[in-house]
C-alpha cells in the first residue's frame, strides 16, 4: 500500500464506550446540581420555621353550648304502693222516669232543667181520662141515690111491724145491701181513675236536673216507656273495678287520690261490693266524690290511686327523671360545675308522680327531668326551669 492510502476507521466498540462515559459525567453533574438546590430550599425552610415558630397542625373544635334542662330536687318522701284504676263518675241519685199509664205526651221538660222534688217533669194528655172520671163520678152519685132510697124503704117496712110479711123485709134488706156494694164499686172505679190522672203527671222523686229527654210531646207512650232521666249533680260517687289480688288490701274509709283534668284531690272509699265479676276477676269499689268547684259531673272519667300498704320513707325523684337505656336505668344529676352526671339507679315504690330510687342519688340532689333524653354524661347543662311539685306537703317525710 502507498502513502496516499486512506486512514483506517476507528472501531465501533471504542466509539460506544466513549459516549457512555460522557453520559455518566453529565448525569453526575446534574445530580450534584439538584442536591445543591434541595439543600438550599431546606435551609430556607428551617430559617422560616425558626423565625415564625411552630405551625399548628390542627385547630381544636369549640366546645358545644350547654344543653337546656329542667331539674327537680330528689327528696326523702313517704311513699306507699298503689294501684291505679280508671273510675267513672255517676250520680248516687239517678232515675229513669217512665210512663205509669198509656197515653199521648202533652209536655216534657227540656234536658238541663233543674227541678225540685215533687215538681212535674212530664205530663200526659188527660182529656180522655177526664171524661171517664166524669162518667164514674155520675155512677157514684147514682149508686148513692139508689142506696138512700132503699134505706128509707127498709126503715118503712120495719116500722110496719107484723103487718108486713117477713119475706118483704128480708127482700128489702138484700136490695139495700146490693146497692151499698154497687156504691163501693163505683167509688173504687172513681178512685182508680183519679190515680191514673195523678200518674199522668211524672214528678221528680228528688231534687235534680233532667239529664235526658227521651220522648217528646205528641208521642204515644205505653206503660213503662222511659220519658226522661233525672240525676242529682250534688250527690256523686266514683265507680271503679279493682283486680281481686289488690282488693283485699282496700278497706271502706281508706283515703284515695283522684285525678281529674290534671287536678288532684282526695276522697274516701264508701263501700266495696262483695260480689266479683267472674270474667274479669275484679270487684266493684265505690268512692264518695267530693264537691270540687264543678270539676266532676256524671259521666266524667277519672284516675284513682288506691293504697296497697303502709307508707315507707324512700329517696324519690319525679318519674320523668328516669332515663331508660339498653344497658340499664339512669338518672342524670347536675354537678357543681354544671355538668350532667349519669347515675345508675334501681326503681322502687311509685306513688303518684314520684318514684323511689336506689343508687347514688341523695336527698337534695338536683336531677334532670326535662332534656335528659339526648345526654350521655359529662356535657355542660344550663338549668332553665324547676319541676313543679304538686304533691301534698304531708307526703314529704320530715327529717
Amino acid at each position: 500500500m502507498g502513502a496516499d492510502a486512506e486512514p483506517a476507521a476507528p472501531r465501533r466498540g471504542t466509539q460506544g464506550a466513549g459516549r457512555r462515559a460522557a453520559g455518566r459525567h453529565l448525569a453526575g453533574r446534574a445530580r450534584v446540581t439538584r442536591d445543591a438546590t434541595w439543600a438550599r430550599h431546606g435551609l430556607a425552610l428551617l430559617a422560616a420555621v425558626a423565625t415564625l415558630g411552630p405551625v399548628p397542625v390542627r385547630a381544636q373544635a369549640p366546645e358545644r353550648p350547654p344543653s337546656s334542662v329542667q331539674v327537680a330536687r330528689a327528696s326523702l318522701r313517704e311513699l306507699a304502693p298503689v294501684v291505679r284504676a280508671a273510675g267513672l263518675v255517676r250520680s248516687r241519685s239517678a232515675a229513669d222516669l217512665a210512663a205509669a199509664v198509656p197515653g199521648r205526651l202533652q209536655w216534657v221538660a227540656e234536658a238541663g232543667t233543674a227541678v225540685a222534688a215533687g215538681e212535674v217533669v212530664a205530663r200526659l194528655d188527660t182529656r180522655e181520662l177526664s171524661l171517664v172520671r166524669a162518667e164514674q163520678a155520675a155512677r157514684v152519685n147514682r149508686a148513692r141515690v139508689t142506696l138512700s132510697g132503699l134505706d128509707r124503704e127498709l126503715e118503712r117496712l120495719r116500722a110496719s111491724g107484723s103487718a108486713v110479711p117477713r119475706f118483704n123485709v128480708d127482700q128489702a134488706q138484700s136490695n139495700r145491701d146490693i146497692a151499698a156494694a154497687d156504691l163501693e164499686v163505683a167509688r173504687a172505679l172513681l178512685a182508680q181513675t183519679d190515680e191514673q190522672l195523678a200518674r199522668s203527671r211524672l214528678t221528680a222523686p228528688f231534687d235534680g236536673v233532667v239529664s235526658d229527654r227521651v220522648r217528646h210531646a205528641g208521642e204515644e207512650v205505653a206503660r213503662g216507656d222511659v220519658v226522661a232521666r233525672l240525676v242529682n249533680p250534688d250527690e256523686l260517687e266514683i265507680r271503679l273495678f279493682v283486680p281481686l289480688r289488690h282488693v283485699r288490701a282496700i278497706r271502706a274509709g281508706d283515703v284515695v287520690n283522684v285525678t281529674a283534668e290534671r287536678r288532684a284531690f282526695t276522697a274516701p272509699v264508701s263501700s266495696i261490693v262483695p260480689a266479683g265479676d267472674a270474667r274479669s276477676q275484679s270487684f266493684e269499689v265505690l268512692v264518695k266524690a267530693p264537691r270540687v268547684d264543678g270539676l266532676l259531673a256524671a259521666g266524667t272519667t277519672v284516675e284513682v290511686e288506691l293504697p296497697l300498704g303502709e307508707p315507707q320513707r324512700r329517696i324519690a325523684v319525679p318519674r320523668d327523671a328516669l332515663v331508660i337505656r339498653a344497658e340499664g336505668l339512669y338518672v342524670y344529676r347536675v354537678t357543681k360545675d354544671e355538668r350532667a352526671e349519669r347515675v345508675e339507679v334501681r326503681s322502687g315504690i311509685a306513688d303518684g308522680e314520684w318514684i323511689a330510687v336506689e343508687g347514688g342519688i341523695a336527698d337534695g340532689d338536683q336531677v334532670i327531668v326535662r332534656g335528659a333524653e339526648l345526654l350521655r354524661g359529662g356535657e355542660r347543662v344550663q338549668v332553665v326551669g324547676v319541676y313543679e311539685d304538686t304533691a301534698s306537703p304531708a307526703r314529704v317525710a320530715k327529717p
